[in-house]
């Protein structure tokens, strides 16, 4: 039910109380016309990482594809709407562990590698790499409040990241180092990686 109510919380915001306003978003028309530069760092950093995070949660939901619903509709989806996708999942789907993992093993073979792993690592240090131009915090909460977009992804990058860390411990509660997936996006690919001899034995 915490999945459920999340994700009716998390629309709730998005429609009547995410601050900011829709009709003069002052980020969206920038990155339309790709003026990024114009763009604080913080503000597109975050916004790159809606686009990473959906790749660690790929990753994770297919190598454990073997609940009650198939994981790939919503996996997909969260490229488009990040958490509201993932929670339904959550709420619903992620029951009756009985099933033959659905995810061909080639595909198995290619998330749990280390190459596809340390992709995704370059992608995050590649992004935040981007605050290294400079920021402001101060320039992020006024986006915050003067642009819906940046609210609701703000909102949306957190549930996300709870997710991820949940993801971990309900799926890998033998991992070691299972504290690294408290390292916001990268951490659960982190766990992964230093865990690869344990994903060899999944069946």
């Amino acid at each position: 039910m915490i999945f459920l109510l999340v994700w009716l919380l998390l629309i709730g915001y998005a429609v009547y109380l995410a601050p900011g306003s829709g009709a003069n978003n002052p980020v969206f028309p920038e990155l339309l016309n790709g003026n990024i530069g114009d763009i604080d760092p913080l503000v597109l950093a975050v916004f790159n990482s809606l686009g990473i995070f959906p790749l660690v949660f790929l990753t994770l939901l297919l190598l454990n594809d073997r609940m009650r619903w198939p994981a790939w509709p919503f996996a997909l989806l969260s490229f488009g709407i990040g958490a509201f996708s993932l929670l339904l999942y959550f709420a619903f789907g992620i029951r009756k562990p009985e099933k033959k993992l659905r995810t061909p093993r080639w595909l198995v073979r290619f998330l749990r590698s280390r190459f596809w792993l340390i992709v995704l690592i370059i992608m995050w240090a590649g992004n935040w790499l981007t605050l290294l131009q400079g920021f402001s915090f101060a320039d992020y909460v006024d986006y915050f409040f003067a642009s819906s977009l940046v609210s609701v992804m703000s909102v949306d990058w957190l549930v996300l990241y709870g997710l991820s860390i949940y993801t971990v411990h309900r799926f890998y509660p033998g991992a070691r180092y299972k504290g690294l997936a408290w390292i916001p996006i990268i951490g659960p690919v982190l766990v992964l990686l230093v865990n690869r001899p344990l994903l060899k034995h999944q069946k």
